[in-house]
């Protein structure tokens, strides 16, 4: 068992760069709730979704299309986020963070249930004033019947 590292703040905390990140990351679960796939792309402009295993948005959003069971139009899922630590650098202009993330799934003929419990530890960059996802590590803990969310 590792022992639990109390997060530490490096540098002056910036409140404003933490809240458009964490906009970022609940942006990045209401597109892939609502099969908007572009929309999740579009904020790997500058980084590398790990299941693209390739940077840039093109890779994500041909991912999502070829591995996402849809029913009509839609995953029928919702990713929360929750017990998110963001460690800011403005100066540097990078960020870091780790998460919980749990994915519920329900359909007509499938109760509604967690499909999958996992850590999100990821880092963003400052580009052109704006914060871009750089990467994320996906890190599951607990996983259940994920057979009707993704393909293979």
């Amino acid at each position: 068992m590792r022992p639990i590292e109390i997060p530490q703040l490096h540098g002056k905390p910036s409140y404003d760069s933490e809240k458009k990140i964490w906009r970022t990351l609940c942006a990045y679960c209401e597109a892939i709730d609502t099969a908007d796939f572009e929309g999740v792309a579009r904020l790997w402009k500058h980084g590398t979704w790990p299941f693209a295993g390739e940077p840039g948005p093109e890779p994500v959003r041909r991912w999502l299309a070829d591995h996402v069971i849809l029913y009509d139009g839609k995953p029928h899922t919702k990713h929360q986020l929750t017990n998110a630590v963001i460690d800011v650098d403005d100066e540097a202009g990078t960020a870091s963070f780790a998460s919980y993330a749990s994915i519920w799934q329900a359909l007509p003929d499938f109760p509604l249930q967690p499909i999958i419990y996992a850590r999100f530890n990821g880092t963003f960059e400052r580009v052109d004033g704006r914060w871009w996802w750089k990467t994320l590590e996906l890190i599951p803990d607990l996983v259940g019947d994920t057979s009707r969310h993704v393909r293979g």
